[in-house]
């Protein structure tokens, strides 16, 4: 019944914004791009720096965080718009530890892509693109008490099935976000979205 609710609430609220879902054959390019609350002085530097940096964790935000450490909350009945007319929902991360947080990141992606739970497995759906280029490499840092804010797509296909995000810190740590449901289509499981460069100063071809 609570899930029923929440898909119930999504809908109203995408109709109410005049949006539609993704609804794709492809799995997505990593799409998080996140800024930082303190230099990475060991960066070779001239990679992409994003300007959402994290900010001061309000009560209200807080209160989606249910423990003291640095989590992915995934709030779906939050809609907004994603990009014209595309509907998209709210991601955030939040730093509720006693320490300082190094992610790492390409131009200012984060390891972050949302999966599938398919045929009793949990998958990847988005796929996070290399770049070819060293200076691209590098970290960005969330203090305690902040968090990002980042809005993902919502999808829609002719599969059902219950949704995570999964974010790379390191080789000892990958976190997880809270489950939520929706739907997908069974070709985003394999083909890539792909990439052209748009020119000599683009690291990325995939």
């Amino acid at each position: 019944m609570k899930k029923l609710i929440l898909l119930f609430l999504i809908l109203i609220s995408q109709k109410s914004f005049g949006q539609e879902c993704l609804n794709v054959k492809f799995k997505l390019r990593g799409y998080f791009y996140a800024g930082t609350s303190q230099v990475d002085s060991t960066a070779l530097g001239g990679f992409y720096e994003d300007n959402n940096s994290p900010k001061n964790l309000t009560s209200e935000i807080s209160k989606f965080s249910k423990s003291n450490k640095l989590e992915i909350i995934v709030k779906p009945e939050l809609t907004t718009e994603f990009e014209k007319g595309i509907s998209g929902f709210k991601v955030f991360i939040i730093n509720k530890s006693d320490s300082i947080k190094e992610l790492p990141a390409q131009d200012s992606r984060l390891y972050l892509k949302r999966q599938v739970f398919y045929k009793n497995e949990w998958k990847d759906i988005e796929y996070l693109p290399s770049s070819w280029c060293g200076n691209s490499y590098h970290s960005v840092f969330i203090k305690p008490n902040e968090y990002w804010d980042f809005t993902a797509p919502c999808l829609k296909g002719k599969i059902d099935s219950k949704f995570r995000f999964e974010l790379y810190i390191n080789e000892e740590l990958t976190i997880y976000s809270n489950e939520f449901y929706g739907s997908f289509n069974k070709k985003q499981l394999k083909k890539e979205q792909g990439h052209k460069p748009i020119g000599i100063m683009d690291p990325y071809n995939d």
